[in-house]
């Protein structure tokens, strides 16, 4: 600008005219010097918001993705759990093995229908392994869940649709003590169908894997989800 000035005060008189350059017109070309730097100072201004404002959209973005991966997470793993509480899927644990066959003992003192197990046995045993805590539970690797029956098919057990045979063994995870307890106390329903009917009843406290659920009829047809 300074040269400007100059320039301009060197030539207020060009081949002898007096171009006679006032004041004003000083003030002025000092006042479009001004503006022009304003101008250039406003743009560094936008420039550093667009800058700052592509930077917070950066940020913003990488929350909302955080946060996305985050709900997704959550979400699979609610729905592990569900699975598992479920029994849809394959469990391991502290627990017990009970294998059960019909009986052994030749006495025709006992009707042979009463040495033979049938589906009325295996339910109350899987009863009383349920209220001793059972987590989870199978027979003969099929997994007992809410829909699972146990019903007699001739000399077979019906279990979630496959047919299975003695001698049945019955996996439970749980606390172990309790387990053996409730099918080795005396009173208990494993213990009258040993020591009364001669039934084989054998448990073994180990850890445990019991398979999730394989039946492929699995559909609820009339029961549904109760809004408020």
């Amino acid at each position: 600008m300074l040269f400007l000035l100059v320039l301009i005060a060197s030539c207020t008189v060009v081949n002898g005219v007096d171009l006679k350059i006032d004041e004003n017109t000083i003030y002025v070309i000092k006042d479009l010097n001004k503006y022009e730097k304003t101008i250039e100072d406003m743009k560094i201004v936008v420039e550093n918001i667009k800058k700052e404002t592509a930077e917070q959209k950066k940020h913003v973005n990488e929350y909302e993705n955080n946060q996305y991966s985050a709900d997704i997470m959550s979400i699979n793993a609610e729905i592990e759990k569900l699975k598992q509480y479920s029994g849809f899927t394959d469990v391991r644990g502290p627990g017990i093995y009970l294998t059960v066959s019909d009986s052994l003992i030749d006495d025709d003192s006992i009707d042979i229908m009463k040495r033979l197990i049938h589906d009325v046995d295996i339910t109350v045993l899987l009863n009383d392994l349920k209220a001793a805590g059972a987590e989870a539970i199978a027979v003969n690797n099929k997994r007992i869940i809410n829909v699972s029956e146990v019903v007699c098919a001739g000399p077979l057990l019906g279990i979630n649709g496959d047919k299975v045979s003695a001698p049945f063994l019955i996996s439970a995870i749980g606390d172990m003590e309790a387990l053996y307890d409730a099918v080795n106390e005396e009173g208990t329903y494993a213990y009258e169908l040993k020591n009364k009917y001669g039934m084989e009843v054998v448990t073994r406290m180990t850890y445990v894997t019991v398979p999730k659920f394989h039946g492929d009829d699995y559909r609820i047809n009339f029961a549904s989800s109760a809004e408020r």
